[in-house]
């Protein structure tokens, strides 16, 4: 009759964990809301925006606010609810009953598993569509209120299959330096432009000092020629152009290797990119691990209190957006590979987490 038991246990765990993950979701939710309101508030006022228009930017941001929230929740859900537990000495009768802690650990475990594939999902078939959106729409605004809104490292499609990239931007001058143009073609690598400098002139990219390459099958330059001056002209509508302006957060995974294979070919530094990329992988797993730290934690609030548990997961989390953050400018300044840059915060706290479970098995 263990095996019935064990299940219900698994149940009850999981119901726990499940209440208090969605109403912490909820909270931090509306925290977010609450201060991008405050940000919009200036596309409001200042660009004279529609009211409707800054409730849909508010819609389209929702899906990555969640994917931003799943991780934390899941830590403050499994603490809070092992915690109860705890206190209600029915963590002492399981063990009493010879349920291991590994044993018990194994719904919250689960739990974890299961926000981290959502949290993927979310974050690389959701919030790349959800962000486009919601950056056409404060690209409309601009537009219709002044110049274009170029950014650095930002690629844009024109209608001629063109894929234009800049890597940097003088944005009191408006001067697009570092510019790759490649056009895709049957062949297996794009013809190439590449440009020191440049300028958006109505429907005019103005470039200076650059290289046209052309490569064979092999990757082989067949064809180069400088340039001192050269315009490229968009045929198409100036706000669709600019529709079709995507960030590395306006990707999924998928498009995102696919642009980093094409900068490689054509010679291009792709350390921003690819830190990015590996991001896409390595942040919804730290739902996992933030459960693997929650468990223990939860075990040691009976101990002293709640509000101390609470305080110790904060610390937590900011530690681990420092690390991230930290590692991420690393990895993008060439310091660090981008695959380890991206990994190195959850290496580091799944052993944290590690260390607390033995802590708590051997007390």
């Amino acid at each position: 009759m263990k095996l019935p038991r064990i299940k219900i246990i698994d149940r009850y765990i999981i119901s726990q964990v499940t209440s208090t993950f969605l109403g912490i979701v909820a909270l931090l939710t509306i925290l977010l809301i609450v201060e991008t309101m405050f940000e919009l508030t200036e596309i409001l006022i200042n660009k004279k925006a529609p009211i409707i228009s800054v409730i849909q930017l508010l819609f389209y941001r929702l899906p990555a606010f969640l994917a931003v929230t799943f991780p934390v929740a899941l830590l403050g859900s499994s603490e809070l609810a092992i915690a109860q537990m705890s206190t209600n000495n029915e963590i002492a009768a399981m063990r009493t009953g010879g349920i291991s802690f590994r044993r018990i650990m194994l719904p919250f475990l689960i739990a974890g598993i299961l926000v981290s594939i959502l949290s993927f999902v979310t974050n690389d078939y959701i919030v790349p569509e959800t962000n486009h959106t919601s950056q056409n729409i404060i690209r409309e605004i601009v537009l219709k209120k002044g110049p274009p809104n170029i950014k650095r490292n930002v690629f844009f499609r024109d209608a001629e299959n063109r894929y234009f990239y800049i890597n940097r931007l003088d944005e009191q001058n408006m001067i697009m330096r570092e510019i790759m143009i490649y056009e895709m073609t049957r062949e297996r690598f794009p013809r190439v432009i590449t440009a020191a400098e440049g300028r958006w002139v109505v429907d005019t990219w103005q470039l200076k000092y650059g290289t046209i390459y052309n490569y064979d099958s092999e990757g082989k330059i067949t064809y180069e020629m400088s340039f001192q001056d050269m315009d490229i002209e968009v045929k198409e509508d100036l706000q669709d152009f600019f529709k079709n302006q995507r960030t590395p957060q306006e990707m999924s995974s998928k498009e995102l290797r696919q642009q980093i294979q094409i900068l490689k070919d054509a010679g291009v530094d792709t350390n921003n990119f690819e830190v990015d990329y590996h991001v896409k992988y390595s942040f919804p797993v730290s739902g996992l691990i933030f459960a693997l730290i929650g468990v223990p934690l939860g075990i040691q609030m009976k101990r002293s209190t709640k509000a101390t548990g609470l305080i110790i997961s904060i610390i937590l989390v900011f530690l681990y957006y420092v690390i991230y953050s930290l590692c991420r400018a690393m990895g993008r300044g060439g310091m660090i590979d981008p695959f380890v840059s991206s990994w190195i915060p959850n290496v580091i706290f799944l052993a944290l987490g590690i260390v607390l479970v033995v802590r708590v098995e051997k007390a």
